[in-house]
Parts: C-alpha cells; sequence; structure tokens
C-alpha cells in the first residue's frame, strides 16, 4: 500500500505540472493551448537528442525545457500574437492551436520517422530503497521531490516576486496591467515559456517511466491535463496541484485493486463525479482571478 501511494503520488504530481502549464496559459491568455502536447515531445525530444550526444543529465533536462519553452513562445509570439491583434474569437484561437498542433506533430514525425523511439533511462536514477520491510523505486521518489520543489518554485515566483505579480496582474485584467506600467507582450512570452518548460519536466518523468518518446506521445497527456484542470477547477493553481495528485492516486489504486482495464477510465469518471458536485471543480475561481 505504501508503495503504491507513492508510485500514486509521483504519477499525481507529474500530471500536476501538467495541469500547471495547461493553468497558465488558460490564466494569463484565456484560452486552451492544444499545441501543449507538442510543447511536450518537442521538449522530451530535446533531452533526448541532448542525451544521445552526451550531454550531462541535468545539462540535457534544461536543454529539453529551453527547447519547448522557446517552441512555445515562437507559437504565442507568431500564430496567436497575430490573431490577437485582429480580435479574434476565442474559438478561432482553439482552433488555431489544433492547427499548429498538427503542425509541430508533422515535423516531429518525420524526424523520428514515424517509430517509437527508446528514451534512454540509465543517466536517471535507479534501484530501490528499504524503508522497514517495504521496498521502495527511487525513481518515483525522485520525481515526487523534483516536482514538489518545481512546484513550490512557481509557487513563491507568483505570489513572491514582482515578475510573478504582475502576470497575476496581468491575468486578472489586461488593461488594469498595462495602466500600472506592465507589459503584456513581455508577460504572455514569460507565460508561455514557463509553460513549455513544466511541459518538458513532466514530458521526460513520462518518458523515463516508459522508456518510450514518440511524436504522439504528448496526445494521451494533453488529455491528462486538460482533466486535472477540469477536476481542480479551471484556471486555480491549487486545483491544478490538488486534481493531479488526486488523479495519479485513483489511476494507481484502481490499477493495482481493480484492473488496469479502468485505470483510464476512472479520470473521466472522477471528473464527471466532481462537476456533478461541483461544476466549477474543487477550486474553481471566478474568471476574472485566474491565476
Amino acid at each position: 500500500m505504501f508503495q503504491q501511494t507513492i508510485n500514486g503520488l509521483a504519477l499525481g504530481s507529474t500530471y500536476a505540472l501538467l495541469g500547471l502549464g495547461v493553468t497558465l496559459i488558460w490564466g494569463v491568455l484565456g484560452v486552451l493551448n492544444f499545441a501543449y502536447g507538442q510543447f511536450i515531445v518537442w521538449g522530451t525530444f530535446g533531452v533526448l537528442v541532448a542525451l544521445e550526444n552526451h550531454v550531462p543529465t541535468l545539462l540535457a533536462i534544461v536543454i529539453g525545457m529551453a527547447v519547448a519553452g522557446l517552441v512555445a513562445v515562437v507559437v504565442d509570439g507568431t500564430v496567436m500574437q497575430f490573431m490577437r491583434r485582429r480580435n479574434t474569437s476565442e474559438f478561432a484561437l482553439v482552433v488555431a492551436t489544433i492547427g499548429v498542433s498538427y503542425l509541430l506533430s508533422t515535423v516531429a514525425q518525420w524526424r523520428s520517422h514515424s517509430q517509437t523511439e527508446a528514451f534512454p533511462i540509465g543517466p536517471f536514477p535507479h534501484g530501490y530503497i528499504h524503508i522497514g520491510q517495504t521496498s521502495v523505486p527511487i525513481l518515483p521518489l525522485v520525481t515526487l521531490g523534483i516536482s514538489i520543489v518545481v512546484m513550490l518554485i512557481l509557487g513563491f515566483w507568483l505570489n513572491r516576486t514582482r515578475l510573478g505579480r504582475a502576470t497575476r496582474t496581468v491575468s486578472y485584467s489586461v488593461q488594469i496591467a498595462e495602466l500600472m506600467g506592465v507589459n503584456s507582450r513581455a508577460i504572455f512570452a514569460l507565460a508561455v515559456f514557463v509553460s513549455g518548460c513544466l511541459a518538458a519536466i513532466a514530458g521526460v518523468f513520462n518518458s523515463v517511466t516508459t522508456a518510450t518518446l514518440s511524436y504522439s506521445s504528448g496526445d494521451q497527456l494533453l488529455v491528462v491535463a486538460f482533466a486535472v484542470i477540469v477536476l481542480g477547477g479551471m484556471g486555480s493553481v491549487v486545483g491544478a496541484v490538488v486534481g493531479g495528485l488526486v488523479l495519479g492516486l485513483a489511476q494507481v489504486y484502481t490499477t493495482i485493486y481493480v484492473s488496469d482495464v479502468f485505470s483510464q477510465a476512472i479520470t473521466y469518471l472522477l471528473i464527471v463525479a466532481v462537476l456533478i458536485v461541483r461544476p466549477r471543480g474543487l477550486f474553481g475561481v471566478a474568471e476574472e482571478a485566474r491565476v
């Protein structure tokens, strides 16, 4: 039970990072970005290429974060910024992100020759530690620990730093933020860059667990990210964390004590159950205070 709880928390913390990334984009830009799944893929491919070229593991992860963050910034600074200038509807923005996702997926598919690639797990922590009579894999503990540190850093940044407070102000109102002297375009770029970095970290955790990576790896993770923010509450940072942890624990417990056939179905059952009781999610907040 203890080992499965650790596994569930590790999986849930990965889901929480995905949810936080989507929440940042939703909170600041007010749009669900379907290209987020490809930010995950491109960031993880960045790590893979770096590792294949014998780059140290930590530096490889940083490179992957930079790749995902820069791809996110380029997408926002070109397609999304152009459409925002034309006062395009929110629906059109969502459709545009779907188109961008297909474009990025096609490039990744071409690069990988439509093959699922082996992701090297050797450079990452492995083995077991013994706690009493229970053997716990080291990797889930490391995943959980790193995720907690990342979430704490993100929380500190949003609440205690000047740029973080500026980001929260933009999420509240772009007009008010600009009257206060905040450069909203710079905040947009910063928010999507951080979101891309979170996508890369979550993608690496997922690929290390599965030891595989493909151009479509981000598709299922994108569904999970959306499930997390719906479960936790659209735009809620706390909701993204709690929603991710609840979802991870539910999937692991379902796999072990019921059947792995139902591990994905539990995601949607949880969402339906929560939305029946709380239509805005567990920690849903008013739209004007989304981050």
